[in-house]
């Protein structure tokens, strides 16, 4: 949000100030001047003419520039915002989807004058590649926010991304919710830091940023307490509200707990790598136990994939709908069973078996 710079030459004021235009693709800054007004009894001082600067800028830092190009508006307005407003990993994920997807495919549109058809077109220009269908979703959804943030500075009067059809795109690859077995099978295998927090994540349902964050004094003796995610060393608090709520310790889990702090003595951080800083899980994850795995009949499939074993699990033991949203903290029910209760071919053996007549 510029505020130029006033100043007097010639007998008249003039403000100077930036304006960004875009040239084989990328935005570069220009250096222009604008005149105000004349000198004069009433424009004796640069307050004088403040207003009209303002005004001036105004429709620069609001978008509201008739030739201010898509690329810049969301380069300029809509990405910093973003990081000012959303948690770093949404704000990562925003401007991965437009670098990768957006950024090459609407350099020289004009905001002013992007409407539906053009967002289709974009759309199903982006499903004729390797974009699968939940790709797409986000990409619209980014889009959407990108100009209801529009709307709501004043650059355009409406959503044309609204009326969207999401092409199909490519089949999504389905993810993988562990099991028991497969549990089991890696505790054996793994020893240390590693075996302790594949534990904690596996019956306890908490996501890799919540066990980064995850200190000494967040636990008693019958329950963890979520207080912060770690994301990129980046500190933040919980996602929601209800990710606030406490998690029961299973026996399991507190006597893994128990020993770990016998082996850690005087750390805050339950899992503290170099510098007394929060140890880096993901790198562990996708090099420390994928490595120690390798070449027996376990698979490293990522931290997520313990969470959503962890609902699953819950639900084929058969724990109600309600209780496993409570235990994995969610806000919606619906986003419990669509993305982390799975649907595994053992239960489906077992559920139709249950369909067998009883001779």
């Amino acid at each position: 949000m510029q505020k130029g710079h006033i100043f007097q030459r010639h007998g008249a004021w003039y403000l100077r100030y930036r304006k960004y235009e875009t040239e084989n693709g990328k935005i570069v800054r220009r250096q222009l001047c604008e005149r105000l007004a004349d000198f004069s009894d009433k424009y004796r001082t640069k307050q004088s003419v403040r207003q009209k600067a303002e005004d001036f800028l105004d429709r620069l830092n609001e978008g509201r520039d008739e030739q201010r190009t898509l690329q810049q508006f969301i380069e300029l307005s809509y990405l910093p915002h973003a990081q000012l407003h959303k948690r770093p990993s949404t704000y990562k994920g925003y401007k991965n989807l437009y670098s990768l997807h957006v950024a090459p495919n609407v350099a020289g549109l004009r905001i002013a004058s992007f409407r539906t058809p053009d967002a289709q077109k974009l759309l199903n220009k982006l499903s004729t590649g390797s974009l699968s269908h939940l790709t797409l979703i986000h990409v619209k959804s980014f889009l959407s926010g990108v100009f209801s943030f529009a709307k709501r500075m004043g650059a355009v009067d409406s959503n044309p991304i609204q009326g969207t059809e999401v092409p199909k795109g490519k089949p999504s690859q389905p993810t993988h919710a562990y099991s028991n077995d497969e549990i089991e099978k890696m505790l054996k295998i793994l020893k240390g830091t590693p075996r302790v927090a594949v534990i904690v994540a596996a019956y306890t349902g908490l996501s890799l940023g919540e066990l980064q964050g995850l200190k000494w004094k967040d636990i008693t003796d019958k329950e963890l307490n979520v207080r912060r995610t770690i994301w990129h060393s980046q500190e933040g608090p919980p996602k929601t509200t209800a990710r606030q709520n406490a998690v029961p310790l299973l026996p399991i889990v507190a006597e893994a707990l128990t020993e770990h702090r016998k082996q850690n003595p005087g750390t805050a951080w339950v899992f503290e790598g170099p510098f007394q800083r929060p140890l880096d899980l993901a790198t562990l994850g996708s090099k420390g136990i994928k490595s120690v795995l390798s070449g027996s009949e376990s698979e490293w499939k990522g931290w997520h994939a313990l969470r959503r074993g962890f609902a699953t699990r819950l639900h084929e033991s058969g724990v109600q709908d309600k209780i496993i949203q409570s235990l994995m903290r969610h806000s919606s029910l619906s986003v419990t069973m669509k993305h982390y209760v799975k649907a595994t071919p053992a239960a489906n053996v077992e559920a139709m078996q249950k369909l067998n007549p009883k001779v």
